[in-house]
């Protein structure tokens, strides 16, 4: 059996590389997702952008480099500091934070194929259709669901 045969949510909501950070966040927060699918103008999947990702923009560089500050307890409030990086957000664009290599299931992926993925990955995956356009994305819980459905438990 394939994915094809799971009901997954098209994307009806898909960004350009331009579009804005804070915009994407926003939509995020509204629409309670974590994660956006990005495509091209001709509806091809690009990458992803995540509140995880827009999050660590948020953190001072100095706690995000490698080998930097490991613990910011001595910042005491720092909500001045994020809500200005926050502002920062405003000029940038999701294009800078997509994550652009992650696997994609076709859609006729097999199921345990998708599972094994998904397992290994924090996002939903894009599911890409033989003309290479986005047909949905397929998360953990979308699959789980599918699988206790078929189990009848």
């Amino acid at each position: 059996m394939t994915i094809r045969s799971i009901p997954r949510y098209p994307p009806s909501i898909e960004l350009r590389l331009e579009s804005s950070l804070l915009g994407a966040l926003k939509l995020m927060l509204e629409k309670h997702i974590n994660h956006l699918p990005l495509c091209d103008e001709n509806g091809r999947f690009i990458g992803i952008v995540s509140t995880q990702s827009i999050l660590s923009e948020l953190i001072p560089v100095s706690a995000r480099m490698e080998h930097g500050l490991s613990d910011l307890k001595f910042a005491g409030d720092a909500t001045p500091l994020l809500c200005s990086h926050l502002h920062g957000l405003e000029h940038r664009s999701v294009g800078e934070l997509a994550e652009k290599n992650m696997p994609v299931l076709d859609e006729d992926c097999p199921l345990l194929e998708a599972a094994l993925l998904l397992s290994q990955n924090t996002s939903p995956l894009p599911v890409i259709g033989k003309d290479g356009r986005l047909r949905g994305m397929l998360s953990r819980h979308t699959l789980l669901a599918y699988i206790v459905q078929q189990a009848g438990v």
